[in-house]
């Protein structure tokens, strides 16, 4: 049995595309939307991606769920996977982690697994860091 080493890949990206639907639901306090975002990625991770979220938030906090398809090259090897994230918000305080669809790489990318942790930096820049495994090469 081989062990697999977790790599740790590091990516800064931008939403290039914010498209919310706004609805709702009786009784709630909160604004509810759907939102397709499109997002590029550079650095280790180079590529674009869909993301779909449903959102929540209020003047208190705000929170998220979503899939993501991924299209590109992380760590030199290229393809597309799935990731499914969420996220919290509570005045300053943030936090969001996510993993990716066990089965969804392909290409070069097929069977990648493991975890995604996304970030804003205080200068507004958003940030993707990837702790990941990959099959060990065939011989």
């Amino acid at each position: 049995m081989t062990d697999l080493t977790e790599e740790v890949i590091v990516a800064d990206f931008d939403v290039s595309e914010w498209e919310p639907t706004p609805y709702q639901v009786e009784g709630t306090n909160s604004e509810l939307s759907t939102v397709r975002a499109v997002k590029i990625y550079e650095g280790d991770i180079t590529g674009t991606s869909v993301a779909d979220l449903i959102m929540a938030g209020n003047s208190v906090g705000a929170g998220y769920v979503g899939s993501e398809v991924f299209a590109g090259t992380i760590a030199g090897r290229s393809g597309t996977m799935v990731i499914q994230h969420w996220g919290l918000a509570e005045g300053t305080a943030t936090a969001s982690s996510g993993h990716i669809i066990p089965g969804s790489g392909t290409d070069d990318l097929a069977g990648i697994s493991g975890k995604a942790i996304y970030t804003q930096e205080e200068d507004g820049q958003h940030r993707l860091e990837l702790r990941v495994t990959f099959p060990a090469p065939q011989s």
